[in-house]
């Protein structure tokens, strides 16, 4: 009788390639990984300008409000438009009727700084800090349809006047020592959302 032994066949073999193979490529992957990053260039911000990213917290809450009022603000524009075939922005007393933040005194109002609104002419809207605490001075324009947010941030900066016959131009914010917010990335929205 002739015995022969037949080697059980469970794949061993295979096993150790597959094995072998699947930490090559992590091995590899792990090497190549620095050289696939992309790296992004910092935008290079004006004298007048400030990354949303460098605001304290007031100064962001107070953002926070005034992009969703800004949305409101254009679309009641958006509105008489519409329907009454006029190109009425609405007032300070209209935005407090309707209870738009920032612009009613509420407790929030209160611990923001108190700020005082104008409306200076078109789209653009004016908040005064009447107290030390909380955000800067404000200028909302919402004539596009990206808010445009400027701020007090030096002690410069001189209020706008009403003028309801004038034409808004950024070069007067810049003039009157205004610094402007800028909004450059989907990040610096999440950190408004927070």
């Amino acid at each position: 009788m002739i015995r022969q032994t037949v080697p059980s066949d469970n794949g061993d073999k295979e096993g150790k390639w597959v094995g072998g193979i699947i930490v090559f490529i992590l091995l590899l992957a792990t090497v190549l990984l620095p050289y696939h990053q992309q790296k992004t260039k910092a935008q290079q911000l004006d004298a007048h300008q400030v990354a949303i990213t460098e605001l304290s917290p007031d100064e962001l809450a107070m953002v926070a409000e005034l992009r969703l009022a800004h949305e409101e603000i254009r679309n009641l524009n958006q509105d008489s438009r519409e329907f009454d075939n006029q190109n009425h922005w609405p007032n300070m007393a209209e935005l407090s009727e309707l209870w738009l933040a920032p612009f009613i005194e509420d407790k929030s109002w209160e611990r923001k700084g108190r700020h005082q609104w104008q409306h200076i002419n078109g789209a653009v809207y004016q908040g005064i800090r009447s107290e030390q605490q909380g955000a800067s001075s404000v200028v909302l324009n919402s004539n596009s349809p990206d808010p445009d947010i400027w701020l007090a941030l030096s002690r410069n900066t001189t209020a706008l006047v009403v003028n309801d016959n004038a034409v808004f131009e950024p070069q007067q914010l810049i003039d009157s020592g205004w610094t402007q917010i800028v909004f450059n990335s989907d990040s610096d929205k999440q950190a408004l959302a927070h």
